[in-house]
């Protein structure tokens, strides 16, 4: 089967209209006509069929049905084709959440540069929901991910790392300061500070919300996490984040509360791979290595 004769079937399913399609591909009507007989003689059955009385090109059900397998071939050959351009270059495409990368990666960073490993990385910084859409779009091969559950997808080989918790962050002078627990419902009055949709704390601050009930107001949205922390120190505003965000050196100016309510949302990190991605020995050596990261799988 000539690939090309599904991309001009496709195209037909989509734009009902042969000379569309040839100018489309800058080919002419009967190339696209003599695929579309090609591919009804290999599947023997009509695919197409066209009304001249109402001038119109109707898809039959065996049409139907091979445009959907076509779609899902045409993006399994973009991805091969990713995919061994990039095992040409010797390159590991890996994924890195800024918060992930701040927390844990840098303890690795050693190991990796002694196997070799370090200097092949091309790093696609970004929140854990961009990231698991590159994964799954063949732009990137590996990474490690955040996820308020643990990932269970079809589309991915999953490790699971560990898990911490996530925590209200306030200034030392916030009245909270001296609590060392809270419940959610506690701060239906407060004003939050939160990292944007590209990073997974909103979804727990909406469990946290759903569970008590309460809807305390987001007042300012961002991607920074340092940002984040800057504001809160000054008393702008209070903040849900996950527990390790906060380091020793901002304890003095930072408190960290722990959330009461039994969700089970948590901070969970993961090495995320694409299934049926066949791994170079330079990608194994470095999941082995990215296996040795330190994290949690208890609370505090």
């Amino acid at each position: 089967m000539n690939t090309k004769d599904l991309a001009y079937f496709k195209a037909l399913v989509e734009k009902r209209n042969y000379t569309a399609v040839a100018e489309a591909f800058n080919v002419s009507q009967p190339t696209v006509t003599q695929a579309v007989k090609r591919l009804e003689r290999e599947f023997e059955d009509e695919l197409v069929h066209v009304d001249r009385t109402h001038n119109r090109t109707e898809i039959t059900r065996s049409g139907q049905l091979l445009y959907e397998k076509a779609s899902t071939i045409t993006a399994n050959l973009n991805l091969a084709h990713q995919e061994i351009e990039n095992a040409k270059l010797s390159r590991i495409r890996f994924g890195l959440p800024p918060i992930i990368g701040s927390m844990y990666f840098p303890s690795l960073a050693g190991q990796l540069l002694k196997d070799g490993l370090l200097q092949r990385l091309d790093v696609l910084e970004t929140g854990s929901g961009g990231l698991l859409n590159a994964v799954k779009a063949g732009e990137i091969d590996i990474a490690l991910l955040a996820s308020v559950l643990p990932l269970h997808d079809p589309s991915l080989k999953v490790i699971h790392l560990g898990s911490r918790p996530f925590v209200i962050v306030v200034s030392r002078h916030h009245p909270l300061a001296k609590r060392g627990s809270v419940f959610f419902k506690e701060l239906a009055n407060e004003e939050f500070i939160m990292l944007n949709r590209k990073f997974v704390h909103p979804k727990a601050f909406k469990a946290y919300c759903q569970f008590s009930g309460v809807n305390p107001s987001v007042i300012y949205k961002t991607p920074d996490i340092s940002w984040i922390t800057s504001l809160v120190k000054e008393n702008l505003g209070i903040s849900l984040l996950a527990r390790d965000v906060v380091s020793s050196s901002d304890e003095d100016e930072l408190a960290c509360l722990q959330v009461l309510d039994p969700v089970a949302e948590r901070f969970n990190v993961s090495i995320v791979i694409r299934q049926g991605y066949v791994l170079t020995k330079e990608e194994e050596h470095f999941i082995k290595d990215l296996k040795q990261l330190k994290i949690p799988h208890n609370g505090e």
